[in-house]
């Protein structure tokens, strides 16, 4: 009896969680990049908005441009943010667990999209949605393992760095880096494993991992990857 109660309480917190995000508007994959387009460019705006702090004379009229451009901005990530809180709720079905568990890991993916807009990229083309879903499923994870923790604060991702290098590589890349690494919220797979799903022989699979892990670790790519080594099938998880 005790067991069913709790699994009802369980899903009537997650249909509630559900309910207060009806009002949220989803966005397709193409307003998804035009919002963090704008979020950019209110980044930009705002360090040049700080920049003009220091000079002796201030334009008003570029300065109210540069206010424009960072409240549209704020306004794009807000959007962003919100059209992807669903998205907290669909993964936290998947963790079995007591009701305040499942409360602090609403809170924890939440709290995880707010970092993956912060370090989400555009210019590769991936969604955001696919972006934010590593840095929610550690989320709760890491609250899954750790559930006292989890309910005192949000947890950090597993090796951010990663996660945000991948925000600039293109879909086809992410896919080999998102099977190997379990980052498609199952275990990592071996390269064998991965050459089957995406339907390649094995060779296809290894030249497609090598081509995506020399991205990651090119200087250009955000973050200090350059220890990152091939994925052995052996061994599914990077080298650090």
């Amino acid at each position: 009896m005790g067991v069913h109660s709790s699994t009802d309480e369980r899903d009537a917190l997650l249909r509630d969680h559900l309910r207060d995000l009806s009002h949220l508007p989803l966005l397709s994959d193409g307003e998804e990049l035009a919002a963090a387009a704008t979020m950019a460019d209110g980044r930009a705006a705002e360090n040049d908005l700080a920049a003009m702090g220091g000079r002796p004379a201030i334009n008003l009229a570029d300065a109210s441009d540069l206010i424009e451009r960072v409240r549209r901005g704020e306004e794009a990530r807000e959007r962003l943010i919100g059209s992807t809180r669903r998205l907290v709720v669909s993964l936290a079905r998947r963790h079995p667990c007591e009701v305040d568990v499942t409360r602090a890991m609403l809170t924890a993916g939440d709290e995880a999209i707010g970092r993956a807009a912060d370090r989400y990229d555009p210019t590769g083309g991936l969604p955001f949605s696919s972006f934010a879903r590593w840095w929610v499923e550690r989320a709760l994870r890491e609250v899954d393992r750790h559930p006292a923790r989890g309910m005192e604060s949000a947890p950090t991702p597993a090796d951010p760095a990663l996660l945000t290098a991948l925000g600039h590589l293109h879909r086809a890349d992410t896919r080999v880096i998102e099977l190997r690494l379990g980052l498609h919220g199952g275990p990592p797979l071996s390269g064998g494993d991965t050459a089957r799903v995406l339907g390649i022989d094995a060779d296809e699979e290894h030249e497609r991992e090598e081509i995506a892990v020399a991205k990651l670790r090119h200087p250009c790519t955000p973050g200090d990857l350059t220890h990152l080594r091939s994925l052995s099938p052996r061994s599914p998880a990077p080298v650090t």
